[in-house]
C-alpha cells in the first residue's frame, strides 16, 4: 500500500499486509513487540508470541503464492527463536548481555566454576536415581527454586550493568 515502515514489523501498519523479511537488525524484544527487558512478564511473551502465530499460521496463507508462503516460513521461524530465547532464563541472559556489547558463552570461554559443574552432574545423577514421580517433582521444584534465585540475581547485576559480575553467574 506504500504506507511507511516505522521500526520492525512483519505486517504493514496500514493494510495488515505481510512484510518482506527484513528483521536482521531486530531483537528478540522488537520481533514480538515487548519491552526490552531482562525480568520479563513471560505470560505477555506468550500473548505476544500467539497473537503473532496465528498471523502467521500456514493455513492463513494456504492459498497465496510460493513466495508469501515462503515468506511466512522465514516470518515463523524468526518468531521461534525469539520466543524460544525470551522464555529460556539463560538463553535470555545471554542475549541480553550482547545486546550490551558483552560477549559471552564463546568457544574461548570455558566454566571455570567446578562447584557448579559438580552440582549439575550430582542433580542429574539424583534424577537419574529417583524412584518415584514425587522424587523426580520434588527435584523439579528445587531446581526451580535455583533458578528463580538465579534469575533474581542475574537482574540485580544487570540494572547495575555490572557486566563482569555478570559474566560468571552466565557462563
Amino acid at each position: 500500500c506504500g504506507a511507511p515502515r516505522e521500526g520492525f514489523a512483519f505486517f504493514c501498519a496500514a493494510c495488515d499486509a505481510m512484510l518482506p523479511a527484513d528483521d536482521a537488525a531486530a531483537t528478540h524484544f522488537e520481533v514480538l513487540g515487548v519491552a526490552p527487558a531482562f525480568v520479563l512478564d513471560l505470560a505477555e511473551v506468550d500473548r505476544a508470541y500467539k497473537a503473532l502465530q496465528r498471523k502467521l499460521h500456514p493455513d492463513r496463507h494456504a492459498t497465496a503464492g510460493d513466495e508469501q508462503r515462503a515468506l511466512v516460513e522465514v516470518h515463523a521461524s524468526r518468531v521461534n527463536e525469539a520466543v524460544g530465547t525470551l522464555r529460556s532464563p539463560l538463553r535470555r541472559a545471554r542475549f541480553w548481555m550482547e545486546m550490551h556489547g558483552v560477549r559471552v558463552l564463546e568457544e574461548d570461554q570455558r566454566m571455570d566454576d567446578m562447584e557448579t559443574m559438580m552440582e549439575v552432574m550430582e542433580v542429574s545423577e539424583e534424577i537419574t536415581a529417583a524412584a518415584s514421580q514425587s522424587r523426580i517433582e520434588e527435584l523439579t521444584q528445587e531446581n526451580s527454586a535455583k533458578i528463580a534465585a538465579m534469575e533474581a540475581k542475574l537482574a540485580a547485576v544487570f540494572a547495575k550493568k555490572d557486566w563482569e559480575a555478570a559474566r560468571p553467574l552466565v557462563e
